[in-house]
């Protein structure tokens, strides 16, 4: 019974050492390929989110069609403008990522336009460190700006970033699997050093 047990124990680690080490080498690889080709993967993503939701409207419009009830207008809507975006992001991809990162820049800016009215407010009730709150809502204001001149930057950007993380989690990944088959292995070494040492 002490046996199977083990051996059921010793196949759950490799399973699991086996997943990791299949995952890790997985977010290396992606990793990689978004921080060495950014752009790429952005264009990519811009085309997988085309599909999707060329899909998604046309499946609205076709159930639409289909269904006898006629009182589904709303779906039909969405189905044409989900139709209508998805055939845009495959046409222009490139656009799409402008666009969104125009919107984000738009409302980076505002959300901070708004923290310096509070960060004015702070002032009038007295607080000596309200200018710090000015200066970094002023400073998010340049990047907001900076976001909506430069979009594809910014993209490449956080995608890179992105990449990035995922490279550090694959080296922690496989570095954790190392360590406990590693320290699985000398486990198991002391424990049949210790059953000879009980014969003995």
């Amino acid at each position: 019974m002490d046996n199977y047990t083990n051996k059921n124990i010793k196949q759950k680690e490799q399973r699991a050492s086996t997943t990791v080490i299949i995952s890790s080498l997985a977010y290396l690889v992606l990793g990689f390929i978004m921080v060495i080709y950014p752009q790429a993967v952005g264009n990519a993503l811009c085309y997988i989110l085309g599909s999707a939701l060329t899909v998604y409207g046309l499946f609205n419009i076709i159930s639409f069609f289909r269904s006898k009830e006629y009182n589904m207008y709303f779906e039909m809507v969405v189905g044409v403008i989900a139709t209508a975006f998805g055939i845009f992001s495959l046409i222009s991809p490139q656009l799409i990522v402008k666009m969104i990162f125009s919107i984000i820049g738009i409302v980076i800016i505002i959300d901070s336009i708004i923290d310096i009215k509070h960060s004015f407010l702070l002032k009038s009730l007295g607080m000596k460190n309200w200018w710090i709150c000015f200066a970094v809502s002023a400073a998010v204001i340049i990047l907001g700006g900076f976001t909506i001149l430069f979009p594809e930057f910014f993209g490449d950007f956080i995608l890179i970033l992105l990449g990035t993380v995922l490279i550090y989690e694959g080296i922690s990944g496989l570095t954790i699997a190392l360590l406990i088959s590693r320290y699985t292995k000398e486990n198991n070494k002391r424990i049949i050093d210790a059953k000879f040492t009980d014969v003995d």
